[in-house]
């Protein structure tokens, strides 16, 4: 007679560190099968997360319900600048993302997964995980929880990954944001407008996006280059703050309501996001854009894979958690490589790029469908007809000279500077 196998009494089939959209996803898809799912989260909501928080067309794709509640401003309009200046203007038909605030997000998925049959415990602060043959326990200030499985959604600086050992192969970026409130008029001039800057230094933007009543405005770029980024985030404000003046019925002043930095980690080869009966989602798994910066899509869809695994193993499809990885090497991973091959195209000749996207009205519809998810990276090399042939060539001597260039500037780079009126 084969023996059942037994699983110590757990406090949920699933636990998942971290109530962010990687988290929350996971948790909804997981709760609605009827699976028991607890979430700790270190933070009492809703609480202030540092984020540019545009969701786009691809994002609303992937979620399960509506998020028009969240919606704050609808931009269907970019402002264009290199190296703070040589400015333009395009605008789309069709919206190209709806700006958000990240605690009101983050609090409205949270909600649903909790609707769904999650169970959630604030003021969590997670700081161990042990595996044993059949589960697994996760060491907190206050006590142990136990399950058959984890799921890591805690962010850049991820607990889960580092004692797991799923943190390799990645690249530091880093960026700083900071929430401007400033006068009305020049709020609801620009509500429907993203103001975005590149190639100010090597792999460095600028971006400002509208809210209800304030703007976002950040800057990001290699963690190597950071200390260069205060700088230009200053430099940065003096030049939108200047360019509202002209629309302006009064000089323009402004209060800075937050300034913080947040770590951005890319995961720049196919790699491991499983340990076991652990994985790592969003962020915790280096899934941001290398190219933007933007992380959300690939939480969101990271958590809605690690949620199908999770289903798998448990209902007995599955032996293993192994096709997690195979899922985000081959769905994610493919399209964040070939968006890093861009980066180094983009970072070796940005003010070509620039004055692309602004001359051609093909260039800038594209822009805009890779910007929705209408169209992907791997389009951008299909867009070169006959010439694709030469992409891996081309990508390969651009990141020769992308490297040479942000070594060049670590030794004696320069941020351009823009004086206010």
């Amino acid at each position: 007679m084969t023996p059942v196998q037994s699983f110590p009494k757990t406090d949920a089939e699933v636990i998942i560190i971290g109530a962010g959209p990687a988290g929350t996803i996971a948790a909804f898809e997981l709760a609605k099968q009827g699976i028991s799912v607890l979430i700790l989260e270190k933070a009492i909501f809703p609480r202030y997360k540092v984020c540019g928080a545009g969701l786009t067309h691809k994002i609303l794709c992937e979620i399960p319900f509506d998020l028009s509640p969240v919606f704050e401003t609808t931009i269907n309009t970019i402002c264009f600048s290199t190296g703070l200046k040589e400015v333009f203007t395009r605008t789309s038909p069709d919206p190209i993302i709806y700006c958000s605030m990240r605690e009101k997000l983050d609090a409205f998925l949270l909600s649903q997964a909790v609707a769904a049959g999650a169970r959630v415990i604030h003021g969590v602060h997670a700081q161990d995980v042990k595996q044993s043959i059949n589960q697994v326990e996760v060491i907190t200030r206050t006590g142990s929880y136990r399950s058959k499985l984890l799921i890591g959604a805690d962010g850049a600086s991820s607990m889960v990954a580092r004692v797991s050992g799923l943190r390799d192969n990645l690249l530091p970026g880093l960026a700083w944001e900071a929430e401007i409130k400033t006068n009305s008029d020049a709020i609801n001039r620009f509500s429907n407008t993203v103001f975005l800057d590149w190639g100010s230094f090597p792999g460095g933007y600028g971006w400002v996006f509208p809210k209800k009543d304030h703007f976002s405005v950040g800057v990001g770029g290699p963690a190597h280059l950071s200390k260069w980024m205060m700088l230009y985030y200053q430099q940065f404000m003096n030049y939108f703050m200047d360019g509202l003046q002209n629309f302006s019925s009064s000089i323009p002043h402004y209060e800075t309501s937050s300034l913080k930095s947040w770590p951005i980690p890319v995961r720049v080869k196919k790699s491991r996001f499983i340990n076991d009966k652990v994985v790592v989602v969003g962020d915790a798994g280096g899934l941001t854009d290398p190219l933007t910066g933007e992380g959300i899509y690939y939480a969101i869809r990271s958590g809605k894979l690690a949620a199908e695994a999770c289903s798998d193993y448990l209902q007995g499809k599955s032996s293993k958690m192994d096709q997690y990885s195979l899922s985000v090497n081959e769905a994610l991973m493919t399209e964040l490589l070939e968006a890093n091959r861009i980066r180094y195209l983009f970072n070796t000749v940005p003010g070509k790029i620039h004055h692309f996207v602004r001359d051609s009205d093909r260039a800038w519809r594209a822009f805009g469908k890779v910007l929705r998810g209408e169209r992907w990276y791997a389009d951008v090399r299909r867009g070169f007809g006959k010439w694709r042939i030469l992409w891996g060539t081309a990508c390969r001597i651009s990141k020769q000279i992308s490297d040479r260039k942000e070594r060049k500037f670590l030794r004696n780079g320069k941020i351009r500077t823009i004086t206010s009126s």
